[in-house]
């Protein structure tokens, strides 16, 4: 896949976006530490970036449990980014690794406590006119997930730690979705994600970096203290125990918003202990 040139903005997986991707990823399944293949479809349509269009991202997730308190994963991606009036881009996206703990996850169901640290490394293959350059993250999480019988609910809160040539941004995160079993198969969602832009050290043409209240170059509307909300429904069909299908929609709520609506279906394989809610 060879690099082309092109004029495009936000690409799935980065900072505000990397709450999303922490969701879209669970497949609809128990966020504890497993092993697992998941093969996830994402795609997001902006309107207000420096490049209108839509962003295609397609990615292989595996994901290895050598006990039941840990998994480690790694998450290559094929990007497709289609401007409008614009030629399409293909080419690899940016790799995320990750590791997960889940304390007694031999032992534990209804209460379920998950920590877990993801990075992404610059393996991005698409170049771009307004493009943000290699760039780096670090996102600690930590989920809780509360089963009853049929209903469950679940609180995730991260901090994504991103940088690249224009400086270096922390973003904040929290959300929540609560869903309800039917069948012991089909599980519904709703929740939200909400996200504040907490620090912008930004990097000048000189070469200096400096705290900054404005967003760095090359994005919008990521100014010190900026706020964005999406609205999530999500639809899981676990058609085995160790089988699980899932669609997720998600929509900005706030006027400051990475796009104007995105989604993800995938599939994804559980081996070992039954997983699924």
């Amino acid at each position: 896949m060879v690099a082309r040139e092109a004029t495009a903005h936000h690409v799935p997986g980065h900072s505000a976006s990397e709450g999303i991707r922490n969701l879209n990823s669970l497949g609809g399944a128990a966020p504890q530490a497993t092993s697992r293949v998941m093969v996830l479809q994402e795609l997001s349509r902006t309107k207000t970036s420096f490049a209108p269009g839509s962003t295609y991202a397609t990615s292989i997730l595996g994901e290895y449990s050598p006990h039941a308190w840990v998994s480690l994963g790694v998450q290559p991606t094929l990007l497709i980014v289609d401007q409008d009036q614009v030629e399409p881009l293909v080419g690899l996206g940016d790799t995320r690794a990750f590791v997960r703990l889940t304390p007694y996850g031999d032992k534990l169901f209804h209460r379920v406590l998950t920590m877990g640290v993801t990075a992404s490394f610059p393996t991005k293959t698409v170049r771009l006119d307004v493009d943000t350059g290699r760039t780096w993250s670090v996102t600690p999480s930590v989920l809780f997930t509360r089963t009853y019988m049929r209903l469950f609910w679940q609180v995730m809160g991260l901090a994504t730690v991103e940088h690249r040539p224009a400086g270096t941004a922390v973003d904040v995160s929290a959300g929540g979705q609560v869903g309800y079993r039917f069948f012991d198969k089909l599980s519904p969602t709703l929740g939200f994600l909400a996200d504040v832009r907490a620090l912008n050290v930004c990097t000048r043409p000189s070469g200096e970096s400096e705290i900054c209240t404005s967003s760095r170059a090359g994005e919008k509307d990521r100014e010190l203290g900026s706020f964005r909300l999406q609205g999530i429904v999500s639809l899981s069909y676990a058609f085995k125990s160790w089988g699980v299908v899932s669609a997720n929609m998600q929509v900005p709520l706030t006027r400051k918003r990475d796009f104007q609506i995105a989604g993800s279906v995938g599939v994804q394989f559980l081996f070992g202990r039954r997983n699924h809610r």
